[in-house]
Order: structure tokens, then sequence, then C-alpha cells
């Protein structure tokens, strides 16, 4: 009877004694069981595929830069100033070898920037090109999860890398995707933003288009490029090298010897046209 009053004239005792041995038993339930497993970590294809689908998501994103770009090309080095508008870049030369750029080598580059200025057409196919080489992109990076086949190497500071080659069930449908599945190399990713840091691929046999017919790229040849973060959720290439030698160029605009580096980047106003930016480094 004492402890029947005593639980009815206290109810709160009991009430917070019930939740303490809820809490004592939880305890001892959740140590007595199996610690549980981390989620598994992504494969390589499912890392490559998420960085690939992050560089298509930023890419439409109307970020522009300035730089400095630096090319070797035929013996010279040349240093311009490019700046990114919403049809494509501009740049002017700035120097040759070290130097300022010799009389004519400064009146073809006036030449050519007044061309720009003055003819529509000219800025047309500027567009053109730059929406060319966009496209091509976007093709590549969609396919690239599935034309290749992906080994983890292991993490590298703060990239994991991943080393590639052609996956055998992949069925390329144009010229450009031709290429894919006679490369080999490896890829950085980026692990904090999934995005692609550095790209490294070498030709590991011939291409042949049209039989050989049309043009081959021949075994051997490589492709190279480096990215740098400079804000968050954007990237950038600052070196860009490309060396594959054949008589057939797919690219719209970009050389099969290809040798460039940017850098000084500075943001541009982000709806910058192409006679803006040539009224910025002063074409009249």
């Amino acid at each position: 009877m004492l402890l029947a009053v005593e639980t009815v004239s206290n109810p709160m005792r009991m009430l917070h004694s019930s939740h303490a041995q809820a809490r004592h038993l939880l305890l001892v339930v959740l140590c007595a069981l199996p610690p549980l497993a981390h989620p598994s970590a992504q494969t390589g294809k499912e890392l490559m595929a998420e960085a690939c689908y992050n560089e298509l998501h930023h890419q439409k994103q109307n970020a522009l830069w300035e730089s400095q770009v630096q090319r070797r090309n035929a013996g010279h080095v040349t240093r311009e100033q490019e700046i990114e508008t919403v049809d494509g870049p501009v740049h002017r030369l700035v120097l040759v070898d070290g130097h300022e750029p010799s009389p004519s080598e400064r009146k073809q580059n006036e030449r050519r920037l007044s061309e720009l200025m003055q003819n529509p057409r000219a800025r047309l196919e500027l567009k053109k090109n730059s929406q060319a080489d966009e496209k091509l992109l976007t093709d590549l990076l969609r396919v690239m999860p599935d034309a290749f086949l992906f080994e983890d190497q292991g993490t590298q500071e703060s990239f994991e890398k991943l080393a590639f080659r052609p996956n055998p069930t992949y069925r390329p449908k144009t010229n450009e995707e031709k290429v894919l599945p006679a490369m080999s190399g490896f890829v950085l990713i980026d692990l904090l933003e999934k995005r692609l840091a550095r790209i490294s691929a070498t030709l590991t046999q011939q291409v042949d288009f049209g039989y050989g017919m049309i043009g081959h790229l021949r075994k051997g040849g490589t492709v190279e490029v480096n990215r740098i973060q400079l804000a968050p959720g954007i990237w950038k290439t600052t070196s860009l090298r490309i060396d594959i030698n054949g008589r057939f160029v797919f690219f719209k605009t970009i050389n099969r010897q290809q040798d460039e580096a940017h850098s000084d980047f500075k943001s541009a106003a982000p709806d910058t046209t192409i006679l803006q930016a040539l009224q910025q480094i002063g074409v009249k």
C-alpha cells in the first residue's frame, strides 16, 4: 500500500524514472549493435559522371573573364590580352618573343581587330566558332563517363586520381567521338567541388576517318589540360597542350599543335559584347 500511495502521489518521479530507464535501455541496445557501415564510396565512373555533370551545369553560367595568354607556336612565344565575351573571346597582341610587336606585326593585329569592329560578318564568324567549340565540349562531357573504364588510383592532396582506358562496349556516333576509343590517360577530380582539375590523355592507336581516306590521327598524340579554381564554382583552364599529328582536323578553331597558358585572371562584366571588349582595348 505504501508503494501504491507513493506511486500515485509522485507521478512526475515515475515519468522521469521511465524516461531514464528508456534512455539507458536505448544506449545498451545501440552499444550491442554492430557499427553501421559507412555509405559506399563512389565508383570511378560515378565520380567522373558527377564531375562531368558539374562542368556542364556551370558551363551554362555566364561568367566571363579577362586574362593574359601565352602561346607557343612555330618557334615563337606570343603574349595576348584575352577578354571573354558572350559571343567568344577577343585577343589583342601584347608581346612577341618578349618584345614589343614589330611595326608589321602591330599593323596586322590592328587590321584584324578593326575588321572585327567594323564587319558584322567577322563578329558572326567568331560567334559561330565559339558556339561550335562549346557544343563539342558539351557533347564530349556527356559521353565521357560511358566512353571509358575508370580505375581509382587514390587521393593526391585534395584530388582523386582516376586512370581511364577505352570502354570496349562504347560505340561512337560522331567523328569527334571516334577519337575517344583510342585514348587512355588519367584525370584529377577536385573532391570538394567535384570538378575536373586535370586531364592527360594519349592516343594509343591511330584513328582513321572514312577508312583513312578522309583523314587520320597518328598514334602517340597527346592532350593535356590543367584547370584551377578562381572562385566558388568557377574553374578556368590555366594551360592547354595539344600535340596531335595527322591530316584531318575536326576541331573548328583548335589546332593540332597548341600550347597556351592563361594567367592574371580578372572578372569581366557578365554581359560583355565583342564591341564592348574591342572598345575596352582601345579599338576605334
